[in-house]
This record gives C-alpha cells, sequence and structure tokens, in this order.
C-alpha cells in the first residue's frame, strides 16, 4: 500500500538520526555479510512441517565507529507437510530492511531499529489445490526497543525483541486482514569474569494474525549459559522454559507448551570471518487436538566483517 510506505527519511527522524551522519565517507564505512542456513525437522510425521532455508543478510555502516547502520536480508523458505509427503512443495520468499543506531547515556545504551519485513508466499496454504486462494503477501512493520543497563562489571539488564503492526494479504478472505504481533525479551545477566556469565530472562510472544488464522500467545523463562574459553570461542547453551501458552480460534483455546533445549556456537576463523552455528530441540505440546510436534532445528553462517 503506497500510502503507508515508510520512507528513509521518516525511518530516520523516528530514530533520531541527523542528516550530516548520512554523509558517506568510504574511508570510515564498514559491514558485514553473513550468508547462512537453517533447517527444521519435526520428529512426529502427523501435521509436521518441516523446512529447509537460505539466507543472506548485509548490514553497511557509514562509520563503522559509530552506531549506525542499515540492515537488508532475504531468505528462501521451501516447506513440507512431511518427510514422505507427496504434496507439492510450498514456500516462501522473505526480505527485510532496517535502520538501526545507539544511543548512550551514562549506563544506558538504546540501540532502536525500525524496519519492514516483507513476505512473498508461494502455492502456500492453497485451499482445494486452488492456488488462487493461497496466501499473497504480508508486511511487518517491526521496532526493536532494544537496550542494555549496566550497573557494574558484573550486573546488567537488557532488553530484545521486537513489536509489529501486520497487513496479511489473503484472497481467500476476500481482503486484507490487519494485526498486531510482538516477540519480546527482558532480563538480568551476571558476569563471572571472562569466561563465564549466566543471564535469565522473561519472553513474551503474541500474534494477533497469521497464515493458519489463529491468535496465538505465550511466556518462558530462559536461561543462557554464556561460556568463552578463548578469545575466539564462545558457547552459549541454553535452556527455555514455556511457563504459558495459549492457541485461540473461533472463541475456542487451546492450552500449548513449548519447552527448548540448545546451544550457539561463535567462532572466530580470523579477525574478519566467524563461523555461528544453533542447534536445539523443542518439545512441543499443542493440547489434545494437535499433539506433540517434537524437532529439530539447525542453522549455520559464515559471516564476514568488513
Amino acid at each position: 500500500m503506497n500510502n503507508k510506505f515508510i520512507s528513509c527519511l521518516t525511518l530516520s527522524s523516528f530514530l533520531m538520526i541527523n542528516s550530516s551522519i548520512l554523509a558517506f565517507d568510504f574511508s570510515k564505512a564498514g559491514g558485514d555479510i553473513e550468508v547462512g542456513f537453517k533447517v527444521k525437522d519435526y520428529e512426529e510425521g502427523g501435521a509436521s512441517r518441516n523446512f529447509r532455508e537460505g539466507n543472506v543478510t548485509l548490514t553497511l555502516k557509514p562509520n563503522k565507529d559509530k552506531g549506525l547502520a542499515f540492515k537488508f536480508g532475504f531468505a528462501d523458505r521451501v516447506f513440507n507437510e512431511s518427510k514422505t509427503s507427496k504434496n507439492k512443495e510450498q514456500s516462501r520468499e522473505m526480505s527485510e530492511f532496517y535502520i538501526e543506531n545507539m544511543y548512550l547515556w551514562g549506563k544506558l545504551m538504546f540501540r532502536p531499529e525500525i524496519g519492514l519485513k516483507y513476505t512473498d508466499f508461494h502455492n502456500d496454504n492453497t485451499r482445494s489445490g486452488n492456488p488462487a486462494k493461497g496466501l499473497d503477501s504480508a508486511k511487518e512493520y517491526r521496532f526493536y526497543p532494544k537496550f542494555t543497563y549496566t550497573f557494574n562489571r558484573n550486573w546488567s539488564l537488557y532488553s530484545r525483541g521486537f513489536v509489529a503492526y501486520t497487513e496479511l494479504k489473503d484472497p481467500w478472505k476476500d481482503g486484507d486482514r490487519y494485526g498486531y504481533k510482538h516477540r519480546l525479551e527482558g532480563g538480568a545477566r551476571y558476569t563471572f569474569n571472562r569466561k563465564h556469565a549466566l543471564s535469565v530472562a522473561y519472553a513474551d510472544d503474541r500474534n494477533d494474525i497469521n497464515k493458519f488464522d489463529y491468535d496465538v500467545e505465550g511466556s518462558q523463562i530462559r536461561f543462557r549459559y554464556h561460556y568463552s574459553p578463548t578469545r575466539t570461542l564462545k558457547l552459549v547453551p541454553f535452556f527455555f522454559w514455556g511457563i504459558d501458552g495459549e492457541r485461540e480460534r473461533n472463541g475456542n483455546s487451546l492450552d500449548i507448551k513449548r519447552d527448548m533445549l540448545g546451544v550457539n556456537t561463535h567462532y572466530k576463523v580470523t579477525k574478519n570471518v566467524e563461523l555461528i552455528a544453533k542447534v536445539n530441540y523443542e518439545w512441543r505440546n499443542d493440547a489434545e487436538r494437535y499433539g506433540d510436534k517434537d524437532h529439530w532445528f539447525y542453522s549455520g553462517a559464515i559471516k564476514y566483517s568488513f
């Protein structure tokens, strides 16, 4: 919708970016490019949706010593209803653009980020085998209110995640649908020394509109152990404990329980090259009607900074 297009100037104004900062000096410019993949494999055969995804992200900074950054991302995700499904593959393309800036006020570091995520559905969620009745596209206007407050060398508070306004084009519904979505996390981190740290956080998810036409709410307590045995290697094992969850459709609600165990790994090959990997297992109970949907998730990437 053209009348709702968010221009770069509007985004810059929202993040309080002075136009003079946008002047590009190639001698000071920097950024990074990351190329990766994601894989999800369900263990249960019924109602499973395995996917494979290839993705690339590009971050550009007019001044690599400053906080202003422009981020671009693209991903192509291909689904199968199950490992043995003979149905035609479903896929979606996702494009993202964000502007981020950083502000320091004493012990508070604020890194607001705002932008757009656009999803183009291909043969996804079709009705009666009719591609014309599948989903068209979706837009998410996202805002990330990220901050870190450092009390001392040991204790800090942080927030991450986003809030979003969503538009979903669905020919089956004869028009657009609009809704609200957020994925937010806030917590505390205790740093023992250079090698060891522990963080505990509360996370809350909400999605009023999606391709399945139901509302979803959920919350977790998240535990992470940050271990850096060397200056080039960082391991972050984690456990996410689901404490509440609900799926609602047409006034009917079902309880949802989701727990997750996994590890994130970062390894600096050189000053400019980093390898990133993640593996986790999720125990997912979508109540009696849908049953368990436990699954493995894997991702990997190579990141080059310049």
